[in-house]
């Protein structure tokens, strides 16, 4: 097949863990044979430069391909300049759309505080684009049975009928057991933030034992061993050194990268029901050989959708 991948920010330049999913899908499809052409509005910075300053606003997208991915289309909601709405509408005319939503940006501008409870929507919120992607799609594809579960309940109209699960794509040559001395008692990776659920750590753990890894999105002094923003490549080693490692969000978390590959470092992982990954079967994140599978799994039932 020729897929067009339509997204807002570039997988293979941004680094988050939405990002690094995507690599993970695009580089097993293009295994597998697929022609995945990249359509990516933000990529490096000279690009991001013309863009910010309205010198360059256009995405050339081939609507002659077999099937499109649009994905995070709402990515980066502080940007000036957004996809031309023209280009979203000539792709869901097609037919041939997939919407993969990774995070909440094209459902809620708020990361849904409601938690999928739609009586509990803030006055300000609504739901107009997402409404339009997924009517009008052919296929929905989400990160998590928790995620689409809420999505569900929040839009204005019926899921697509094929449904597609991402489940976590993680390198199991990189995150496993090392067998080093767990020096660390409790320990958190990602942003530090209310919503990521710093303060919930706090209240559950206590700042003595925590140790926390990560970007400062906080409004407020960090408490605990914080060891600041740490390169990806090494988070393999410090996991690796922790007994426990814990993510008790706030909002909805639609995948939560993170306690799988502490698990698969043989960390004890303490979660809430807020956490994607444990609306999964615990081997779907857990078990080396499963997780290595995963982006097949995807692939055969994406293919599947468009036979």
């Amino acid at each position: 097949m020729r897929i067009a991948w339509v997204s807002y920010v570039d997988p293979f330049v941004y680094t988050g863990g939405g990002e690094l999913s995507q690599r993970a899908l695009i580089k097993r499809g293009r295994e597998r044979g697929h022609e995945i052409v990249l359509s990516s509005f933000l990529k490096r910075r000279p690009q991001r430069a013309l863009r910010r300053f309205g010198l360059h606003t256009s995405l050339p997208v081939d609507l002659t391909c077999d099937a499109f991915v649009l994905t995070n289309l709402l990515n980066a909601p502080t940007f000036p300049t957004r996809i031309p709405a023209s280009v979203i509408d000539a792709v869901l005319a097609t037919g041939r759309a997939a919407v993969f939503e990774e995070a909440w940006v094209d459902v809620c501008q708020f990361d849904l505080p409601c938690l999928g409870i739609k009586a509990d929507c803030r006055a300000a919120c609504e739901h107009s684009f997402a409404d339009n992607l997924y009517s009008r799609a052919r296929v929905s594809i989400f990160n998590s049975p928790r995620q689409r579960e809420a999505i569900a309940a929040v839009i204005g109209v019926p899921l697509p009928e094929h449904q597609i699960l991402s489940r976590p794509a993680i390198d199991v040559d990189r995150f496993f057991d090392q067998g080093l001395e767990r020096d660390l008692d409790v320990l958190y990776v990602g942003r530090v933030s209310r919503d990521k659920g710093y303060y919930n750590l706090i209240e559950r753990f206590g700042a003595d034992r925590l140790t926390i890894a990560g970007l400062d999105a906080l409004d407020g002094p960090i408490e605990g061993n914080y060891l600041g923003a740490i390169d990806y490549a090494d988070v393999p080693a410090l996991m690796n050194r922790a007994r426990t490692f814990a993510h008790l969000p706030e909002w909805i978390e639609p995948m939560g990268r993170t306690p799988a590959e502490a698990a698969l470092c043989g960390c004890d992982v303490v979660m809430n029901d807020r956490v994607g990954v444990a609306s999964y079967p615990r081997e779907d994140w857990t078990d080396p050989d499963t997780i290595r599978r995963a982006p097949d799994r995807f692939w055969d039932d994406f293919e599947a959708a468009y036979a």
